[in-house]
């Protein structure tokens, strides 16, 4: 017979083991007017251009689904009805912010028949949902949205005069919703520096959005992150924010241009290092890009001017198609030293040269070091005027 005094130890001990056991940490989510066996959860990479990386295959059972959230880094990811391994691209998914703790979540559809989602458990969503609010009201999207509307019925109507009525009547609006969200991501920026969620915006609105082309502009934004919190400095986004502003060291003003080679239109390989001993303005378009073509003209003023002055120009296209970039030099008439990077080269050539937009154009002194970048426009002839003239020394 047990004693009951070593019972009691026992059921004491098993409550007590019971209470120290670690709780389990979960997204516990329901369906809200959706019938689907699955959904899908992202890692949201880059917000602005949709950039995702699947995450998990999440089961649902009549409606309901949990999936174990301890192990999940903090951070932006999204959930969609498409799974990406399967080629489909994104079109509908809902983005929030997740933490390892344990948050309750609902998907469903708006009135538009978009994916929509509420979430409680995370002071960082409820921060996020109020920024998209705050977003809504300052970049003005109820008018924005009822002038779009109206301009896709003008357009399915064929009517072009109405679209370019409406177009003229919008402009003065999106110039005001772009300066009032600016100013309120600046704002907000301000009012979180220090913590994970500013970090974010800074990363999301300031980073990823921006070539920092100077040594001291790249050493600004090190002290401004080394601001932060611990939590912050942990984060994947806060390493790829120190790895991405030593990739920019290496491209800066004042750096060794890195290597290009490309196939000229008579087909002949030609290098940029081929240009040593001239100051070299580096070109990097391609035939659809209609922002690299207005720059044109001023390629060709700035190349007329200087070519008998030890200058020339390197036009780098990282066109797909061969015939598009033929018909883009001969319509344009921008016969100075054009290549064509081979397909195997274009990322390396991206990479190296940190580009993140087109048009890039840079300048390379003699030595072969960058001296200049971003350059448009009338700058691209008085950058080049003040590198090419020669100094009162040496006149």
């Amino acid at each position: 017979m047990i004693d009951k005094k070593y019972l009691l130890l026992g059921v004491s001990l098993c409550m007590l083991n019971a209470c120290n056991e670690p709780k389990s940490v979960t997204l516990e989510g329901s369906l809200d007017g959706i019938q689907t066996d699955s959904i899908y959860l992202y890692q949201v990479n880059n917000e602005h251009y949709g950039n995702v990386k699947l995450i998990e295959s999440i089961a649902v059972t009549d409606g309901k689904f949990v999936y174990p959230a301890d192990s999940i880094e903090t951070g932006l990811y999204c959930f969609s009805l498409q799974n990406m391994e399967r080629g489909e691209y994104l079109q509908q998914y809902a983005n929030l912010f997740l933490e390892p703790k344990s948050m309750q979540l609902t998907l469903g559809k708006d009135k538009y028949e978009h994916l929509s989602l509420h979430a409680t458990g995370s002071a960082l969503q409820e921060q996020y949902e109020a920024l998209q609010k705050a977003k809504y009201v300052a970049g003005n999207r109820a008018v924005l949205d009822s002038l779009d509307n109206m301009f896709y019925e003008a357009r399915e109507k064929g009517d072009q005069k109405e679209m370019e009525r409406i177009r003229e009547v919008s402009m003065p609006y999106y110039d005001s919703a772009s300066e009032q969200t600016r100013k309120l991501i600046s704002e907000e920026i301000d009012k979180n520096k220090g913590s994970y969620f500013g970090l974010y915006l800074y990363y999301t609105y300031r980073f990823q959005n921006h070539t920092f082309n100077t040594v001291e502009e790249i050493d600004e934004v090190r002290n401004f992150i080394g601001g932060f919190d611990e939590t912050s400095k942990q984060s994947s986004m806060y390493a790829k924010m120190q790895e991405g502003l030593d990739k920019l060291a290496q491209c800066a003003v004042g750096s060794a241009a890195p290597a290009i080679t490309g196939i000229d239109l008579e087909g002949n390989t030609v290098s940029l290092s081929d240009f040593k001993g001239k100051y070299v303005l580096v070109d990097f378009w391609f035939a659809g890009c209609h922002w690299c073509r207005l720059e044109t003209p001023y390629l060709l003023k700035t190349y007329n001017a200087f070519k008998d002055k030890g200058f020339t120009i390197y036009g780098v296209s990282t066109d797909r198609r061969e015939e598009d970039w033929k018909k883009a030099i001969e319509e344009d008439k921008s016969y100075w030293n054009q290549v064509l990077l081979q397909k195997d080269d274009v990322k390396k050539v991206l990479e190296t040269y940190c580009i993140v937009g087109f048009p890039h154009i840079i300048l390379v002194d003699p030595e072969g070091k960058i001296v200049a970048k971003e350059l448009r426009g009338d700058d691209l002839y008085n950058t080049c005027l003040l590198y090419t003239s020669p100094s009162p020394r040496d006149r």
